[in-house]
């Protein structure tokens, strides 16, 4: 018997993604070779060894950032948060960061990755909402950063600038995804996809009960504020890091280096961790960092960033193996609770 179209689709559908996921970050790889070429490999590895006393203040920046995913669900979840063990705490986070910084796309897929994660506990219905919502109060604080490093670069270039021009449309895309998310959660499809994705990873795991449609409709503001303090955190950290490697540093500088992360990371962000494009973006703005005449300074912010956050990553997927693990010894699995949850 010949394999049907479908079955035969499916595989050479995963080899085309991965090809092309391969083929964006030589792409990605291949503008930072030429940009790092550009600026001096010296130069630019001087300003790197420079900046290096600087990463475990920069770590720690990074880490507060992941700490306000939990408390944004925490506010999203309300008491049944309780419900969902540590062990599961830490590795959705684990597993959301590696992805987020590793993957095109990455923090989509590890909102879905973390859902899957909460579904056994408290439900299908109600962890797709809850990673939804957590989604767009993770985009409108993008937003409300990118108007706030619009406002410090058109006050400061004009607001006919290239920066400000992408800020100002970051703004909107930003607001306009947040919107279409918490849209639809207003009908219960992407309910029932992560269920039908659930099943298939747990086949005897029980149907979901779903959820209040009133409870749907609820927009997440104390998410939004405590995902905006996480985005302020990181215009801290760009700033410190923009000290690192010898720019000046203040209130606006600081923005202004943020800003330029957060355009990179909108436009790169189907290449893993914007391999390239934020590079690129470091490297085209210089001038509005004081680096005018010293690209690789400007070159090495994006650089620094990679470096924390790949040794971040790194540290969260030995978490996340040694959580599943843990899990593993338990002999419970998201199915089985979820299972006796529910008996």
């Amino acid at each position: 018997m010949t394999p049907s179209g479908g079955g035969a689709r499916a595989p050479r559908r995963s080899i085309l993604q991965l090809l092309g996921r391969v083929a964006a970050a030589c792409v990605g790889l291949a503008i930072v070779a030429y940009l790092v070429r550009q600026a001096g490999p010296d130069r630019v590895a001087a300003v790197l060894w420079q900046a290096g006393s600087w990463l475990p203040l920069i770590l720690a920046l990074e880490a507060f950032q992941l700490s306000t995913d939990f408390f944004a669900l925490r506010s999203i979840l309300g008491d049944e948060w309780r419900g969902i063990p540590a062990t599961i705490w830490v590795r959705s986070l684990a597993v959301a960061y590696a992805m987020m910084t590793l993957l095109p796309a990455g923090r989509a897929a590890g909102e879905v990755t973390r859902a899957t994660l909460f579904s056994g506990y408290i439900g299908t219905p109600r962890a797709a909402t809850t990673s939804t919502r957590l989604q767009a109060a993770y985009l409108a604080a993008n937003g409300a950063l990118s108007l706030a490093a619009c406002i410090v670069v058109g006050t400061r270039f004009g607001w006919e600038t290239p920066l400000a021009l992408l800020l100002a449309g970051n703004v909107v895309f930003q607001a306009l995804i947040a919107g279409g998310l918490l849209a639809i959660l207003r009908d219960a499809r992407i309910g029932r996809w992560l269920d039908r994705v659930r099943r298939r990873i747990f086949p005897h795991a029980v149907e979901s009960t779903p959820i209040d449609p009133a409870e749907r409709k609820r927009v997440p503001w104390m998410a939004t504020l405590i995902c905006c303090l996480g985005r302020a955190a990181q215009v801290v950290q760009y700033g410190v890091v923009l000290h690192a490697v010898g720019g000046v540093t203040t209130i606006r500088t600081a923005f202004i280096a943020h800003g330029i992360h957060l355009v990179g990371a909108t436009l790169g962000d189907m290449l893993p961790n914007q391999l390239g494009v934020t590079d690129g973006a470091y490297h085209a703005f210089a001038g509005e960092l004081g680096f005018a005449a010293e690209p690789a300074r400007a070159l090495s912010i994006a650089f620094v960033i990679r470096i924390a956050q790949l040794t971040f990553a790194a540290t969260c997927v030995v978490v996340a193996s040694l959580t599943r693990q843990a899990r593993s010894r338990d002999g419970s699995s998201p199915a089985s609770v979820g299972a006796d949850a529910r008996s």
